[in-house]
Formats: structure tokens, C-alpha cells, sequence
């Protein structure tokens, strides 16, 4: 982990706290003066623990109307609610939670964070849940080691986007990549379809990639079907082999009786399969 981030990150916590207070200062002053124009030019109380009605019926306007509170009773401001919403960037106080980080990822993060001085923690808390192991992470496609949630607590957006991107931008890069070479590996295969030969019929060797893999009620149970896409272009439906352990995408080849469709010419039926195997990929 990178400590000129979390170098970036204190200084942007302290900025953030800095310009909080100002705000928060600037509201309280208006608050005040808030509370001289309804009550004949007299302040409300001030003490460390917020601001209270000088005498009784005091005037205090809230978020729902304006209403009269007895003498020394707290008086709701809630302008600071509105000013951390605004500053946190339209989030509330809640806790915000990044998902699917790698453990070891999330834990190096957190412990950088904690190097920081003990008010930059206090103003935005950042920890991490317990570790799950996934059977598998989709935009990998892989088997995996252990996950957690990172979860983010007073922070506001822009460090949120930041800290999110600093854990999963890399991952979520691999993620689209993925994506984009799954569709363009689709649009090629439907080309060689559309382009390729119509299926010949009778007894002959089937090379092609698995499209598709279902498992098909019968009278006689379950039976797991397969789409496969011949090199030639034609694509073809039938059983699996009973010894033939293989996935979508895989590259298998086998011998087949097919026959084509009677509906579409590129499309046939095959049968009692024999001598199958996953090519390795090249």
C-alpha cells in the first residue's frame, strides 16, 4: 500500500475538518441571528453543550415550523444536520461499506490508516469486516482467497470515490476488461456462425467451443445438454458424454452422429457422442 495515499488522505481529512468548521461556524452565527429576529433583538443562551431559550416562549424556528420553548430548554439546530449533509456530499452520517475487497488488500490500507494521528481517525473512521472466501469472483473467474467489506464512517464523497478507487479501481479495471473481451469474443463467434459452413450430417468429428451448458428433464431424468459451436462455423445440440467433465468457453472435441435442422441450416442435432476430451488452450 502506498503511504503517499494516505499521506493525501490525512491532509484532505484535515481540510475537510477545517473547512467543516468554518461552515459550521458561519451557520451558528446566522442561527443566532436568526433567533434576534424573532425574539426583539435577543440572542439565544450559548454553552458547550449548544444553545437554549433565554426566557420562556422563545421563538425557534425548525425544520417543521416555527415553535416557543421554555427558558434554558435546548433549542434544535438543525442547519448542522444540513451543513454535514452538504458536506459529506448528499451522504449522511451513516456508515458507507466497499465491497469484495481482497483481505490482505484491505488490511494494509487499514493499518496505513491507523499511522495517522489519532483526530484525523476520529473525524473519518475506516475499518473492515470479517473475512469470507468466495467460491468464485466473477470478474476474475477464478477461486479465491479471503474477502472483507471496507466500511467508511463520516466521510465525505470525494474521499469515499478516492478510497474506493485506491481499493478496487485495478480490480474493477480487470472487471471491464473482461466484460469487453467476453462481448468482443461473442461478436466474433456470431460472425464465424453467420459466415461459416451449414452443418453436414452423418457420422463425423465435432472441434468446437462449449456456448452453453443445461441440464434437461426427461422421462428418464435429468440429462446435461450442451450448445457447441464446430470451428466450421455450425452450431449443434446434444448430451453431454458421461466422461466429459467441461465448462462453458471450453475448446472439446468429440464424435458425433448429427443431423441439421429442418428450421435453420447452420443449426443440427447430435447423438450417441463418443472418444471426448478439452483441448488445451494454445
Amino acid at each position: 500500500m502506498n503511504k503517499q495515499f494516505h499521506n493525501w488522505l490525512g491532509e484532505r481529512i484535515d481540510a475537510y475538518e477545517a473547512a467543516r468548521e468554518r461552515g459550521l461556524k458561519a451557520y451558528r452565527t446566522r442561527c443566532m441571528k436568526v433567533g434576534e429576529n424573532l425574539n426583539h433583538a435577543v440572542p439565544p443562551n450559548e454553552s458547550s453543550a449548544g444553545l437554549h431559550a433565554p426566557f420562556d416562549g422563545y421563538h425557534w424556528e425548525t425544520e417543521e415550523t416555527c415553535r416557543d420553548y421554555l427558558k434554558g430548554q435546548f433549542l434544535p439546530w438543525p442547519m448542522e444536520d444540513e451543513y454535514n449533509r452538504r458536506m459529506l456530499g448528499g451522504f449522511s452520517d451513516g456508515t458507507k461499506r466497499i465491497e469484495h475487497v481482497p483481505l490482505k488488500r484491505a488490511k494494509l490500507f487499514v493499518e496505513g490508516y491507523k499511522n495517522l494521528p489519532k483526530a484525523q481517525q476520529k473525524t473519518v473512521s475506516i475499518y473492515h469486516g470479517d473475512a469470507w472466501t468466495p467460491t468464485k469472483v466473477y470478474w476474475t473467474g477464478r477461486k479465491l482467497e479471503e474477502y472483507c467489506h471496507v466500511y467508511l464512517s463520516k466521510c465525505p464523497a470525494d474521499l469515499e470515490h478516492a478510497i474506493r478507487d485506491y481499493l478496487m479501481g485495478d480490480i474493477h479495471k480487470l472487471q471491464r476488461l473482461a466484460e469487453q473481451k467476453t462481448e468482443d469474443e461473442k461478436e466474433a463467434r456470431d460472425k464465424a456462425h453467420e459466415e461459416g459452413e451449414d452443418v453436414t450430417e452423418g457420422r463425423q468429428v465435432i472441434s468446437g467451443t462449449v456456448l452453453a451448458l443445461k441440464n434437461q428433464e426427461s422421462d428418464w431424468g435429468s440429462v446435461l445438454k450442451m450448445l457447441v459451436q464446430d470451428d466450421r462455423g455450425f452450431r449443434v445440440w446434444g448430451s453431454v458424454p458421461s466422461n466429459l467433465d467441461c465448462n462453458r468457453e471450453d475448446h472439446i472435441t468429440f464424435t458425433a452422429t448429427v443431423s441439421q435442422s429442418d428450421k435453420d441450416s447452420k443449426f443440427g442435432f447430435f447423438k450417441r457422442p463418443t472418444k471426448a476430451s478439452v483441448n488445451e488452450k494454445s
